[in-house]
């Protein structure tokens, strides 16, 4: 595992374009930043990407994933917007290179459902794009419980526009899940996803980002909107370490050596644990027994 120097933030993503690798995460009060690296080891200092001053976003400017496609870097965040009963949204920004400068793609929300979505994620295959995101549990409660669940929804090939149904695809239920139940909120958030071995495989975090509970867990699926299955028997991927407080939210990507990687974060003061973030990178084993895929992140 590799513990970087990069902290203050939240939610990180690394992209490889060219030989260099771009971190995307949760970083400014108005915006985000992105640091550079050729190793993953040594990064640069945080540069400005994408400056919201003026956006249609008032706060929370979380979980940036940027993919590039079409000749264009295509960032996909979340925003709140305070005059709308502080509802986060989910937006998308443009830019022709991948230190920015990013531009918000329609001056408003991607869409509007008329409930709180967050950690945008998208997957590109060769019979559509998919993206993956949260409802979030500030307005989703059932059965008094505030509850985020995860869904899917089919997007254009400029990857900025939802097309089709928006389809739930998970819901806490199993225990490993359920750590966070006395708070009377329950989470699945910060979906990522994978073709893998003829199978799609999401990675995604479940209990409170605060804690030690804080859960890496794995679903798999024959097709990209499900039926999404979490397996017992290989859940939680990663949790409960004391090297790793906190460790959640992450997302994959391809090495250049061709490994597959994750970037996650860690709590960076386990004692007083919060917002701010380490980002840490792990290499991704993933194996089949018995029809039962299982992670490993070391």
């Amino acid at each position: 595992m590799i513990v970087t120097n990069i902290t203050g933030i939240g939610d990180p993503q690394i992209l490889l374009h060219e030989g260099v690798y771009y971190c995307y995460a949760t970083s400014r009060a108005k915006g985000f930043n992105v640091w550079t690296s050729d190793d993953l080891v040594h990064w640069s200092e945080p540069i400005s990407c994408f400056d919201t001053t003026g956006h249609w976003g008032d706060n929370s400017f979380w979980a940036p994933e940027v993919v590039y496609h079409g000749g264009r870097f295509v960032m996909h965040y979340t925003a709140r917007i305070a005059a709308k009963n502080n509802t986060l949204y989910l937006g998308v920004a443009t830019s022709d290179s991948p230190t920015g400068p990013f531009t918000d793609v329609w001056g408003k929300p991607m869409f509007d459902l008329g409930y709180a979505t967050i950690d945008g994620s998208v997957l590109i295959t060769d019979e559509g794009n998919y993206f993956y995101y949260s409802r979030d549990c500030s307005q989703n409660i059932i059965d008094g419980v505030k509850v985020s669940q995860l869904y899917c929804v089919e997007l254009d090939d400029t990857l900025t526009r939802a097309v089709g149904e928006h389809r739930l695809i998970t819901t806490p239920t199993y225990d490993w899940e359920l750590k966070s139940a006395d708070s009377s909120h329950l989470w699945n958030e910060g979906p990522n996803v994978i073709h893998w071995g003829g199978r799609y495989i999401m990675n995604y975090s479940a209990n409170h980002y605060a804690s030690n509970d804080y859960a890496i867990c794995i679903a798999v699926a024959d097709s990209p909107m499900g039926p999404w299955i979490k397996q017992p028997e290989a859940n939680p991927v990663l949790t409960q370490r004391d090297d790793l407080f906190g460790a959640g939210h992450n997302a994959f990507f391809t090495a250049k050596d061709g490994r597959l990687m994750t970037a996650l974060h860690v709590q960076t003061d386990p004692d007083h644990p919060g917002g701010n973030r380490r980002v840490c990178i792990g290499e991704v084993h993933l194996t089949e027994r018995d029809g039962v895929v299982y992670e490993e992140i070391i």
